[in-house]
């Protein structure tokens, strides 16, 4: 099947990506720069550079494509004013209407994606997604994702509107944003911490999307959420239980009016969904309780320690790119120059199990010297290595490449921790992640370039 996808980039659009092509699908992206959509992208696909806010597909565009997956739409996070409320309403009543403005009747399936503040604030009520709803008045999401789904329902084609809820992933979203937050101490209720939060992993989302592509009993709506709905305040109990850290104190619901203005409403509202369509169509959840999806996908965090998982696509076959990254002298070709990283000497001529390698950088401006230990070289699939001796307590990098099409698949997972424990986390954790996260953006577009 050859699919088009929009807000690929995402980390729900590639992790969509990778399993539909991992499963034989031909895939088209549709992005405003195909050179960021080269970097960003996870997965082989056919790039159509336009801004659909702007521009409508062509009949051209849509030549061969079967079926589309329809993700874009810009963050509801930060505080909101007029411009960031037009930009949020537009990049997706816009961007729908352009996409489906010249769609052809060979264009089966068409997935959309929505959210669950169609339903507004809700309080207890258990919202369905099989029963007819009432749009919240005066609520501006509600109104938005209204109009969001709207010119899906007149199409003749089979469409899904997915509500989706907070989708948890450590590396994105409002979970990425709350851990560091909850390993510093920082972590509590928010408001009365009564309202409830419909929630969905990352995994059992994409699941749930390339589904939907083959399955013809998924349409209409449907909520996209696990089975179990928590209050904040027990979302909030187990996320410090797993990262064994204490709860801080309550904010108070106008202290967050205060800091993030309008938006303090979508962070206060009680969602309470039920997946009915899910469970009718017997889909089968990876998580179904927040407490299983915290212990399985917050192991790296424990014990105050950060962690980064980042993938990247690149044309290079597996052996070429693995050969370029098992080169130690490369490593100073894809660091930032403000790091004045520098190799001084290695224990092997090459590289391999047990190398010792010392480096030396600056961090901000601050002179340091780093041995690491190369702890495993499996050529061409994978390598670890760990820090000896640095600015870290504990620094473990493992560097793995899988083969994909005609390229292969980058991904790097680094655990870190700081020295001076607590008062370490709470003084540069968040320093340091952006440091860490930036250097590793930099590699990112280097190496594309390269």
């Amino acid at each position: 099947m050859k699919i088009l996808i929009t807000g690929a980039t995402g980390s729900v659009g590639n992790y969509v990506g990778r399993k539909l092509f991992k499963q034989g699908h031909s895939l088209v992206v549709v992005s405003r720069s195909a050179k960021k959509a080269k970097m960003q992208l996870e997965f082989p696909a056919d790039i159509i550079e336009k801004d659909l806010v702007s521009e409508e597909l062509s009949a051209i565009d849509f030549k061969g494509i079967d079926a589309i997956i329809h993700l874009m739409g810009e963050t509801v996070d930060g505080r909101w004013n007029d411009k960031k409320k037009l930009d949020i309403l537009n990049s997706r009543i816009l961007s729908s209407q352009n996409l489906i403005k010249n769609l052809p009747t060979t264009v089966q399936t068409i997935i959309s994606a929505s959210a669950q503040g169609i339903y507004g604030d809700s309080g207890d009520t258990e919202l369905s997604d099989i029963e007819p709803h009432a749009v919240a008045e005066n609520d501006f999401l509600a109104n938005v994702c209204e109009k969001w789904e709207a010119p899906f329902k007149l199409l003749k084609q089979r469409t899904v509107q997915l509500r989706i809820g907070i989708v948890l992933d450590p590396q994105s979203g409002a979970l990425k944003k709350m851990i560091p937050l909850f390993q510093k101490g920082l972590g509590g209720t928010l408001g009365s911490g009564k309202q409830y939060m419909s929630w969905i992993a990352i995994d059992d989302l994409s699941d749930i999307i390339v589904t939907a592509i083959s399955n013809s009993d998924y349409k209409g709506a449907i909520n996209c959420c696990a089975p179990e709905n928590v209050t904040n305040d027990q979302f909030t109990t187990q996320l410090c239980s797993v990262l064994g850290v204490f709860k801080s104190a309550p904010v108070p619901a106008f202290a967050l009016n205060i800091v993030i203005g309008e938006m303090a409403k979508v962070v206060l509202a009680s969602i309470r969904m039920r997946p009915d369509q899910l469970v009718k169509n017997k889909y089968h959840f990876k998580y179904s309780k927040l407490e299983d999806y915290f212990e399985k996908n917050l192991q790296e965090f424990k014990d105050g320690h950060g962690f980064l998982s980042v993938k990247q696509y690149l044309t290079k076959d597996i052996e070429s790119m693995f050969q370029f990254f098992g080169e130690a002298k490369n490593l100073e070709k894809i660091t930032p120059k403000m790091l004045n990283f520098s190799i001084v000497k290695m224990s092997t001529v090459k590289i391999e199990k047990d190398t010792l390698i010392d480096y030396k950088l600056k961090v901000h401006g601050v002179p340091m010297n780093w041995k690491t230990l190369i702890l495993e070289w499996s050529p061409p699939h994978r390598f670890i290595d760990t820090q000896l001796n640095g600015p870290y307590k504990f620094w473990h990098h493992t560097h793995d490449f899988e083969k994909m099409g005609t390229g292969a698949l980058m991904s790097d997972k680094v655990r870190y921790k700081l020295p001076m424990g607590f008062l370490g986390n709470l003084a540069g954790q968040t320093f340091v992640q952006k440091d860490v996260e930036s250097i590793f953006k930099y590699r990112r577009e280097v190496v594309s370039d390269l």
